[in-house]
């Protein structure tokens, strides 16, 4: 009845966090162009004016894109599901982490990339096509960083409540640094937007869409970003378990943090230029070799 009640209670929370996403992008494009010294929208909800708008646009599906437009519908539809799993591994944050629904959030998450990328590829439009290349050699790379980061940042913070130790400590930082990288590149912002990274490609892998389609798909990217923000807030939340013990604590805690998050990567991505698509993809393999290698170094040491 217990498990029940959480399954019931996280669907009712991913329902109302679904509307969060626009809102904040809304409040991310002020503060980005009052640092840029611009005035930025009118509004904070000028993002959920621009999908209405998309919305109530004419549906033009491209020749060939009928895959195309089935696999963005569906991309959609796994984000929310990846949104409920993490919204359900928060409210048992404070009982027991169930690794197979992080797991399964982890795949959902990945399935999600995989049918955005794909569904640009079906377009059979050249400059779609080199975007789309461009972010699979990235995703491809990243993903890994996202698997490795969220599950030892997350298992090393259960351990440091219950057998704290410097190599744990260690192990428990390593990993969320990878997975504060990993969640910031996975986000599409600057300089890891790379798929948009010359002139002539015309936004990339969204040229072939619009209306209902673009929406959805504007939809999908931003609501991707707040699930990997809240992903971080639970992997920043996990060894403070004990010192906020109730769920009431716990879960407008993780809320607050990952809204932080996702506007501080809105912040550090507006103090940046985009990278050259070779430098972008050899960075982050350089970060993630050097911090998996400390990370390999201590996890024996604590074994």
């Amino acid at each position: 009845m217990e498990a029940l009640a959480i399954a019931l209670l996280s669907l009712l929370l991913m329902s109302i966090l679904s509307f969060l996403p626009p809102l904040l992008d809304g409040i991310e494009r002020k503060v980005r162009a009052k640092i840029q010294s611009r005035i930025g929208p009118p509004t904070l909800f000028q993002t959920w004016y621009d999908l209405l708008k998309l919305g109530v646009k004419e549906l033009k599906i491209p020749i060939s894109g009928e895959s195309a437009a089935f696999l963005i519908i569906l991309s959609l539809l796994v984000t929310l599901m990846s949104l409920y799993a993490v919204v359900y591994v928060v409210l048992t944050l404070t009982t027991n982490v169930d690794l197979i629904v992080l797991a399964m959030f982890l795949v959902l998450v990945a399935a999600s990339h995989s049918l955005g990328l794909v569904a640009s590829a079906t377009t059979s439009n050249p400059f779609a096509l080199i975007g789309s290349y461009r972010s699979i050699l990235l995703t491809v790379l990243n993903e890994l960083g996202l698997v490795v980061g969220s599950f030892f940042s997350i298992l090393s913070g259960l351990r440091l409540v219950t057998n704290y130790s410097i190599s744990t400590l260690i192990i428990y930082l390593s990993s969320l640094a990878i997975l504060l990288i990993a969640t910031y590149v996975s986000s599409g912002r600057l300089p890891f937007d790379i798929h948009e990274a010359e002139p002539e490609l015309a936004s990339g892998i969204l040229i072939e869409f619009s209306g209902k389609l673009l929406g959805f798909y504007i939809y999908t990217h931003l609501l991707m970003r707040y699930v990997l923000s809240l992903l971080v807030a639970i992997a920043l939340a996990t060894p403070f378990i004990t010192s906020l013990p109730t769920l009431l604590v716990v879960f407008p805690m993780s809320l607050l943090l990952s809204m932080c998050f996702y506007l501080a990567y809105g912040v550090v991505a507006a103090l940046l230029g985009r990278t050259r698509v070779d430098i972008g993809v050899r960075t982050l393999f350089t970060y993630y070799l050097l911090v998996l290698i400390v990370l390999v170094i201590f996890t024996w040491i604590g074994i």
